[in-house]
């Protein structure tokens, strides 16, 4: 099983009629591809979410989603990387997702982007849940719990890592 990343960006907020109506339509077509949700993250302001999926490979979920007829910006197979000597869990109320586009992100740049970030981001009270990387080394997804997102974007800075966006998320889960 391959575990994708699916981001989507909505013109207007989302509802929980919205999201229910998808589910109907899109579960169906996951299960007959053998495709599972994991869970989402949605933006706070509901018009940002990255759902997360363990299937066959990515055209599983894609035709699934063609198929329910619902839209999304971006699609990708993933590596998830995890803190090495705990698991720490989400905390709603600060859960804070970073993204960001590399030109090709190299285990180096990995091990030196953590060798820089995750001290600081100790020192300033922000735990790291885990960050999905894609397989074609370009797309990072941070989850933090941390409560001040401009202080990960400071550290960013900073360190010249790359930020697209930092956004507040709540966890939908089966």
């Amino acid at each position: 099983m391959a575990l994708i990343v699916v981001e989507t960006t909505h013109a207007q907020p989302l509802t929980p009629e919205i999201i229910e109506a998808a589910d109907e339509r899109v579960f169906p077509c996951l299960k007959a591809r053998e495709a599972d949700w994991r869970y989402s993250l949605i933006s706070t302001d509901w018009r940002r979410t990255i759902c997360t999926f363990d299937a066959p490979d990515t055209e599983a979920v894609r035709s699934s989603y063609r198929m329910a007829n619902i839209r999304f910006d971006r699609m990708w197979p993933a590596e998830i990387r995890v803190p090495e000597f705990t698991q720490p869990s989400w905390k709603e109320p600060i859960l804070k997702v970073v993204e960001s586009t590399y030109p090709s992100l190299t285990d180096e740049d990995w091990d030196k982007t953590n060798g820089q970030i995750l001290p600081y981001y100790a020192e300033h009270g922000i735990e790291w849940v885990c960050s999905y990387v894609s397989r074609d080394r370009t797309r990072l997804v941070w989850e933090l719990n941390a409560s001040d997102a401009d202080v990960i974007q400071a550290a960013h800075r900073k360190f010249g890592i790359p930020c697209d966006r930092v956004w507040s998320a709540n966890v939908l889960k089966p």
